[in-house]
């Protein structure tokens, strides 16, 4: 593989070269104007480039410039489009806006800054490239990013198993959009599931949705949930069996990851309700998924690594790294829609712009939301080696007496642009997750 490495600042352009000798013959150079230079010689020899990283931000002529500048040359030479240059633009903010100008520029990927060895395996990976990785000859020799490395070429040359929906929620869906659905058609539907009917009583009468009375039957739970609401719960039933495992650490990890997989989903459905969106139960089922990547990244990793511990603090940060974009394909893989697998790919991106889908942005809002309640995952160390909270910690979700700190959640969420583009007051939000947060830690146990 040829590659040409276009980066103004020398320590990035540096980290990047070290990156990929390994994967290819290298070129780097610091500007627009040396880089056309290179692809005009690598031209008239007739051996072209096969991979461009691009910083998005250099002086002169920039990244997005340069990559509409080559796919114009492109265009007049009538190069077939699976022969063009593949590009990944480099950027050190993670400013949506930016990447889908850039995606419209007709570039195959990005990366922020800093930019991991796994992370340029997944890319690489997703276009196609078969990038070489450092070979092991046991597990116990092999870094937890190589790990993952091997993870994710296996998964692009298919040989990973991907998860599967139970076919009750599709069929739900279908009676919903059909001619005058009833709860008795709805309730022959889910009858055929006794795991699941019994589970939908519980679920009826825990905080989140119970009335003044327990209901004891399949009719009195569907009837209390409604039919729109049955297809939510139905669909968090079916997505927390994704979240199960025989293997006792990784169960304890699955478990983790899946409360906060449902208080993202609850939170984003209870904001989209007070603005008065009509896609609800879709809303929910993102949060429910958004973080599916972690979840088959940590299943495959148990399975191929079983002498391995789970829960090193590295090896999840290297599952951090890659997880949205990962998830983003798998979700894709498993016949999702584009807008679900925009929510896997985006939701931790913390720039947006007017048009950004509304969705989108409930669904960062709630992600953000629900760190400020201690559904998190795991503790990362900042600059200082001090502890940050990440996702999966749960110490605050086992915790009854813990309480928000008013006037430091207004301040978080006064740099929230999803907050600002979605018009939402920030008292009211924080009213909505003061009155929300008892309601997930008990109904998330129903699941």
């Amino acid at each position: 593989m040829k590659i040409l490495i276009v980066d103004d600042e020398n320590i990035s352009r540096n980290i990047l070269l070290s990156k990929m000798t390994d994967m290819g013959t290298c070129v780097a150079v610091n500007n627009a104007k040396d880089a056309l230079a290179e692809l005009d010689k690598a031209k008239a020899e007739n051996k072209p480039f096969d991979l461009i990283t691009l910083d998005v931000s250099m002086p002169g002529m920039g990244g997005q410039e340069l990559l509409e500048h080559i796919r114009k040359k492109e265009n007049e030479d009538k190069i077939p489009k699976k022969d063009r240059v593949k590009i990944i633009m480099i950027t050190a903010r993670m400013n949506l806006g930016t990447i889908n100008a850039c995606i419209k520029r007709g570039c195959n990927g990005y990366l922020t800054k800093p930019i991991s060895q796994v992370q340029l395996i997944q890319s690489l990976s997703q276009m196609g490239f078969e990038p070489a990785t450092a070979e092991k000859n046991n597990e116990e020799s092999m870094s937890h990013s190589a790990c993952v490395a091997e993870i994710i070429k296996r998964f692009y040359s298919g040989k990973i198993i991907l998860p599967v929906f139970p076919g009750i929620v599709k069929e739900i869906e279908e009676l919903l959009t059909g001619k005058d659905p009833s709860v008795d058609d709805l309730a022959k539907i889910v009858g055929k599931d006794l795991v699941i009917s019994s589970k939908l009583i519980t679920i009826a009468n825990s905080s989140l949705y119970k009335g003044l009375d327990d209901v004891t039957s399949l009719n009195g739970a569907l009837v209390r949930l409604g039919l729109k609401r049955t297809l939510g719960v139905c669909s968090a039933l079916a997505t927390k069996n994704l979240f199960d495992s025989d293997d006792e650490a990784l169960k304890s990890e699955m478990d983790k990851l899946w409360v906060h997989s449902f208080a993202v989903a609850t939170l984003a459905r209870r904001l989209a309700e007070e603005k008065e969106f009509d896609n609800l139960e879709t809303i929910f089922l993102m949060g429910l998924v958004h973080d599916i990547g972690k979840m088959l990244l940590m299943k495959v990793f148990v399975d191929m690594y079983p002498d391995l511990p789970i829960t090193d603090e590295d090896l999840q940060r290297a599952i951090h790294e890659i997880h949205t974009t990962f998830g983003g394909v798998l979700l894709k893989k498993m016949n999702f829609s584009k807008q679900i697998i925009k929510i896997a790919e985006f939701h931790h991106w913390d720039q947006f712009e007017e048009n950004t889908d509304k969705e989108l942005l409930v669904l960062s809002l709630a992600d953000s939301l629900a760190r400020e309640l201690g559904f998190l995952f795991f503790l990362e160390k900042n600059e200082n080696n001090d502890s940050e909270l990440e996702e999966g910690d749960l110490t605050l979700e086992t915790n009854d007496e813990f309480e928000l700190d008013h006037d430091q959640v207004i301040r978080d969420l006064s740099g929230l642009s999803a907050l600002k583009i979605l018009e939402l007051d920030p008292e009211k939000v924080f009213s909505i997750i003061e009155e929300i947060h008892p309601m997930i830690k008990e109904t998330s146990r129903a699941f």
